[in-house]
């Protein structure tokens, strides 16, 4: 919910679910956590901080702030893995908030597609929402001009208020699903989109009229965000500086000291103006205590998870415990054929069924997709089919994936498989891969001995180097 200060006016994957996954892998190009302020005694001082009670804000700071997911819908199978890097001071770095061009508007259609397959009737959800746009003229925060036009879609509308304003289209879109829930709503209501930014519609009053509707939500949003860098107005959260930031909008949880790294990082405190404590971010995405509020820990588990790191704080590191095994079969009816499963029941029931695949045990391993996306310190892999080769392809070069998608008609793009390590990250086994022109297949192989050995005794084989690192 963003600040108003001058003057002050109180304003009235591909596969979801891993276990269904199998895979024949094949062609792909090769491919310090940080402490968390303690909280301090609800009597600790705040000296000079804003407050709602002052009509400092505009926009509800009580009811979404200590609400953990009443606007933020969330696939529950996501774990808080990744808020292992959460730091208070440095939440976001400047490069990764204000720049636009992360994410075009064909790509933000498909990022929405694949948060929402099927919507409930009678509803329209993000992927398909459109309306009439306004002109909007440079200023002095956003200094790019916004030309309406008739019919633009949820993601034309975040492309081209990214572009006028110089604010990420991924923080966009990570503060529309925090605010309102609606990038993974599947029954969103009128109110959620005039109002999906939270901006201008407080608690205790009327929504302001002045700021309703999608493009306007979008735009002012974006617009404090650069105001809260250029505006001499927003002093209370200085950058190289320690300021206390409130746990919980009830004044008497207290507040904690936070060193502010950035402007980016100072940009979400006036936008939301509470820290998480420890029991919000023990929660991962569930609910803290009493004094738990949720805004920025919701905002760095939404870019993470769905983008990877912030660029702030720590470096998140996956945990190898959540990682899940590969089984693999081969197949000589099949032209050597190998085929590979997460699916723990599916490896079973072809073991008992199927007498054309020999069960060859588990070779590697990789963590679940989530909701459509990767966790923050993996790699995404990138999944093909082809009924020409009959086999599956996997890569995790999003540039391969890209130019295969643009130019080779044998191969179906179906999605994210699941993720693996990245490269150089300690407690990983390489995985290898090679291709046959004699079968036509690829093979991959985490063991290195098996690996070696085709390498040097089997001439049908050719190595192609690590494709992906994986999980010890």
């Amino acid at each position: 919910m963003p600040l108003f200060r001058t003057p002050p006016r109180r304003f009235a994957l591909a596969v979801a679910a891993i276990g269904a996954l199998t895979i024949a892998l094949l062609p792909g190009a090769a491919t310090a956590d940080v402490a968390v302020a303690p909280r301090v005694a609800a009597e600790t001082a705040l000296v000079d901080i804003p407050t709602p009670e002052d009509g400092d804000y505009i926009g509800s700071n009580t009811e979404d702030e200590a609400d953990p997911g009443g606007y933020s819908t969330h696939d529950d199978t996501i774990h808080a893995a990744t808020l292992s890097g959460f730091s208070a001071g440095n939440i976001i770095s400047n490069a990764k908030m204000y720049r636009s061009g992360t994410m075009t508007a064909k790509q933000l259609q498909y990022f929405f597609d694949q948060k929402v397959k099927s919507c409930q009737s009678d509803y329209t959800c993000l992927k398909d929402f459109r309306m009439n746009t306004a002109s909007k003229s440079p200023n002095s925060y956003c200094t790019g001009s916004y030309q309406g036009a008739r019919n633009e879609s949820a993601a034309q509308i975040i492309a081209k208020v990214s572009k006028a304003c110089k604010v990420s289209e991924k923080v966009l879109t990570v503060m529309l699903q925090k605010e309102q829930g609606l990038v993974t709503h599947t029954w969103p209501s009128d109110w959620r989109y005039d109002w999906a930014m939270g901006y201008a519609c407080p608690d205790d009053a009327g929504c302001d009229a002045t700021y309703k509707g999608f493009q306007n939500q979008m735009y002012m949003a974006a617009y404090q965000l650069q105001r809260y860098t250029k505006d001499d107005g927003f002093d209370w959260y200085p950058v190289g500086e320690t300021s206390q930031v409130r746990w919980h909008p009830n004044a008497s949880c207290g507040s904690g000291p936070v060193h502010i790294a950035n402007a980016a990082t100072a940009a979400l405190y006036y936008y939301t103006p509470y820290q998480p404590n420890d029991a919000a971010l023990k929660a991962g995405y569930g609910t803290g205590d009493a004094c738990s509020s949720y805004g920025n820990r919701n905002f760095y588990n939404y870019y993470t998870d769905w983008f990877g790191s912030t660029g702030g704080g720590g470096t998140a590191k996956p945990d190898p415990n959540d990682s899940r095994a590969v089984h693999r079969f081969w197949s000589p009816k099949f032209d050597n054929a190998h085929f590979y499963t997460v699916s723990g029941s599916e490896a079973k029931a072809l073991r008992q069924s199927d007498p054309n695949w020999t069960y060859e045990g588990t070779d590697f391993r990789v963590w679940p997709v989530s909701n459509g996306s990767c966790r923050a310190g993996t790699v995404a892999v990138h999944r093909f089919w082809s009924s020409k080769f009959a086999s599956h392809f996997y890569t995790t070069n999003s540039d391969e994936a890209a130019t295969v998608r643009r130019t080779d008609p044998n191969w179906s793009y179906e999605g994210l498989a699941f993720c693996t390590a990245k490269q150089g990250q300690s407690g990983t086994t390489p995985v290898h891969r090679f291709w046959s022109a004699k079968f036509e297949k690829h093979f991959y192989t985490a063991n290195a001995a098996e690996a070696r050995q085709l390498r040097t005794d089997d001439p049908n084989w050719t190595y192609e180097g690590v494709a992906m690192h994986a999980p010890s």
